[in-house]
């Protein structure tokens, strides 16, 4: 049976490190297995969402924000073989409710835009971003 929690209590570290092993994301460190700052990320987050296959996790996401004005979300995935389930929209849903009053901003991962376009999400005209490494999804 699927469930959706929120917050840091109900996080499962080596779940969620297993889970990003898998499916990327957290900027790179599931690659580098920098584990204790994917963890320091996670609990600075202003909102954390995660999917449950029974015990096992098959998705997570989370949101920083100031809590007024803007938030962004970021590292919002699904493990492959729970893709096109409605588990990314579910998560979505968590990370958004009683913060439907703020800006937000993500940035897909390529091959992800459509799932964006169809929950809500419009491209931003005047976006920018600087990362202290190339990155292919900066433009000069």
């Amino acid at each position: 049976m699927l469930t959706y929690k929120t917050g840091i209590d109900c996080i499962n570290w080596s779940k969620l490190f297993q889970l990003y092993d898998r499916i990327g994301l957290v900027a790179g460190l599931a690659k580098s297995r920098e584990y204790e700052k994917i963890k320091e990320a996670f609990v600075q987050s202003y909102k954390l969402a995660t999917a449950w296959d029974g015990d096992s996790l098959v998705g997570a996401g989370r949101l920083l924000s100031d809590g007024i004005c803007y938030g962004m979300i970021f590292d919002l995935g699904v493990l492959p073989e729970y893709q096109r389930m409605g588990i990314g929209r579910g998560i979505l849903d968590q990370l958004l409710q009683n913060n439907e009053h703020l800006r937000v901003h993500l940035t897909s991962t390529f091959g992800t835009e459509d799932f964006y376009k169809k929950n809500g999400f419009k491209q931003h005209k005047t976006a920018f971003a600087k990362y202290p490494f190339d990155s292919e999804y900066l433009m000069d």
